[in-house]
């Protein structure tokens, strides 16, 4: 019996022995990971620098996979939901995230910082109640236009998008290569709303969209302004911080903010539902909240800084540019693309067909 007994602690001891391991093994999986995983766009949107500095302060490593789409980001979070901590999308693609289930309630005690956000730029429609997503960038499209050549073609001046329907501007308009932008343009120019469902509307922004066909030289989305800049084109379609580029590099280029309004863009972070570094997910985003460092992105970015306590720490030339210190006139005449998933499957066909002419 002292035998038996024996052998039964000596195996219930093993097996305690073997929970105790996996438990270790389960709770310390991530626990005192010094990296963190990361998808954005490319180029300087979460300037390198910063994240240098941010190594250097914390010791933890930021692996950066560079995406060219919200539905690229979507596909790989979706397929590989442990693998990533954090992502940086677009405003409707935050929804989309979060009615799929895939995001994690961001824990405000974490993120003490959180409070210098502009009200502005929180309690939007796709995400109503500040949980899931952390504003980082504001951006606007609209037209930057070259005026002496405009004049040259013997067009009319541009003040909105219904001016780029002028047959003297053929082969002189680059765009925006998507679908949602260039069907959102045609549609505002027809005095609807972005993102249309009503079949009739669509068919007639369809129409309108093929008349627009002989006047575009370039679709380009990483760098039309280039087109404007070497002389190929006299009027663009582009967003804020290319347009800023533009007129960097040539003060005749100048923007129009368009009569029928143009869209508005907020790119934010968002945290993975079953993000394996959420800790030190939390100290990245934190990092960047505060607003030294807020005003160093948005003056390396050309983006609208979504963080009010940053504005003090932007450089004069940064405040007293429109096209980033957007007047509150202009800002109120800005409207988002929402429920894209609603409306992406048709326009994808009709702007395939429209780009096949």
């Amino acid at each position: 019996m002292n035998m038996i007994s024996k052998k039964i602690k000596v195996v219930l001891g093993l097996a305690l022995m073997m929970v105790l391991v996996f438990a270790l093994v389960g709770c310390g999986k991530n626990e005192g990971s010094k990296e963190i995983n990361l998808m954005s766009w490319g180029g300087d949107f979460i300037p390198r620098e910063v994240i240098d500095q941010f190594t250097e302060e914390t010791g933890i490593k930021v692996n950066y996979k560079e995406v060219t789409s919200n539905e690229d980001t979507q596909s790989l979070l979706e397929a590989n939901p442990d693998q990533y901590d954090l992502a940086v999308v677009t405003d409707y693609m935050v929804e989309i995230l979060r009615l799929n289930g895939m995001l994690e309630v961001l824990d405000k005690d974490k993120l003490s910082n959180f409070s210098n956000i502009n009200p502005v730029y929180q309690g939007n429609y796709y995400d109503a109640n500040n949980e899931y997503a952390m504003p980082y960038a504001v951006s606007t499209a609209f037209l930057l236009v070259n005026p002496e050549g405009v004049e040259a073609l013997g067009a009319n001046p541009i003040t909105s998008y219904a001016d780029l329907w002028q047959e003297e501007l053929k082969d002189n308009i680059v765009v925006i290569d998507w679908s949602v932008e260039i069907m959102g343009l045609v549609l505002k120019s027809l005095g609807y709303n972005y993102n249309e469902t009503d079949p009739v509307k669509v068919a007639e922004a369809k129409e309108k969209l093929f008349q627009l066909s002989d006047n575009i030289m370039r679709f380009e989305t990483n760098t039309p302004e280039d087109s404007l800049v070497n002389g190929e084109a006299v009027v663009g379609f582009m967003y804020s911080n290319q347009a800023v580029n533009g007129n960097a590099q040539d003060d005749k280029l100048v923007p129009v903010f368009p009569t029928e309004g143009m869209p508005i863009y907020i790119d934010a972070f968002v945290m993975s539902k079953d993000a394996p570094n959420k800790d030190n997910a939390y100290k990245f985003l934190n990092f960047l909240l505060q607003p030294e460092i807020a005003a160093q992105i948005a003056d390396i970015t050309d983006f609208i800084t979504p963080n009010k306590a940053a504005e003090e720490y932007l450089t004069e030339d940064f405040k007293n540019n429109p096209m980033l210190n957007v007047s509150d006139d202009v800002m109120a005449n800005t409207s988002f693309y929402i429920d894209v998933a609603a409306v992406l499957e048709e326009y994808e066909h009709i702007y395939s067909e429209f780009k096949m002419q």
